[in-house]
């Protein structure tokens, strides 16, 4: 399972919307100065929520730990990037056998929409994110010096 730290914004049900703060690509700036980190900064001007599953009941402001099933992050790769590779060049293809160059196009056009249609109707059980258990780490790191066992 892959795990990273997030912290809860809100609750509601059975679900919880977290954020959780994506690292520089090097680490070596600590996301100020490099490329990466200004048009992250350009697209998210905002820290993104993302919804997942609470079993834990954890509150908003806790920190928490969520967890991936394995091959989740594999499988919405997969997803997001062949699936609409291979629906434009079949339609493309048909398209191209149906009417030439312009039927190539729009055919390449219309799989393009259908696989953006696929993909938004899509939902994988085996991929949900959830929320594994408190941040340890966060409860320590909030511990005042000398406190023993915080």
């Amino acid at each position: 399972m892959t795990e990273t730290p997030a912290r809860v914004t809100r609750v509601r049900g059975g679900s919880a919307w977290v954020t959780s703060a994506a690292p520089s690509s090097c680490g070596a700036c600590g996301g100020r100065g490099c490329g990466s980190s200004v048009f992250s900064r350009f697209w998210h001007p905002y820290e993104p929520e993302y919804q997942v599953d609470n079993p834990i009941g954890a509150g908003p402001g806790e920190r928490v730990v969520i967890g991936v099933p394995d091959g989740a992050l594999w499988r919405a790769a997969l997803a997001s990037y062949i699936a609409p590779l291979a629906f434009l060049l079949l339609c493309a293809i048909l398209g191209s056998v149906a009417g030439g160059e312009p039927g190539a196009i729009a055919g390449g056009l219309l799989g393009l929409a259908l696989a953006a249609v696929w993909l938004a109707f899509r939902r994988d059980p085996r991929g949900v994110p959830v929320i594994l258990r408190r941040d340890a780490e966060a409860r320590v790191c909030s511990a005042r010096p000398g406190d023993a066992g915080a």
